[in-house]
């Protein structure tokens, strides 16, 4: 296969991937200290997921991952004082930018892409 013929890099996997291998590192010395932060694997999985839609302007996207994620973080560290009531506004911002990012950028969902 020469470079032409190659499939594009997955920003999706590629993060996912990253994600995984950050979090079993750090899991193998700090287990205990590590696991307030996983919803930080949802983020990379949005960003990536994201990425590969915003690259290839259709597919869902991962911008309500990225929210989730955000949200969840937020409440179990405490991020800026914030808890798991008083960041879900937080949550519902970064979907409602999602949105309009995907909506100023023209990207469809595949089933839509697929009828047209």
């Amino acid at each position: 296969m020469n470079d032409e013929q190659r499939a594009p890099l997955s920003a999706g996997k590629l993060m996912g991937g990253l994600v995984l291998l950050t979090i079993g590192l750090a899991g193998i010395t700090h287990s205990r200290e590590i696991w307030q932060y996983w919803p930080v694997l949802l983020i990379g999985l949005g960003v990536g997921h994201e990425a590969d839609t915003l690259r290839t302007r259709r597919g869902d996207g991962g911008y309500i991952l990225i929210a989730i994620g955000v949200w969840m973080l937020a409440g179990s560290v405490e991020l800026f004082g914030l808890s798991y009531r008083s960041a879900f506004p937080l949550a519902i911002v970064i979907a409602g930018a999602g949105m309009i990012l995907h909506a100023l950028l023209g990207v469809t969902k595949e089933k839509n892409r697929e009828q047209q």
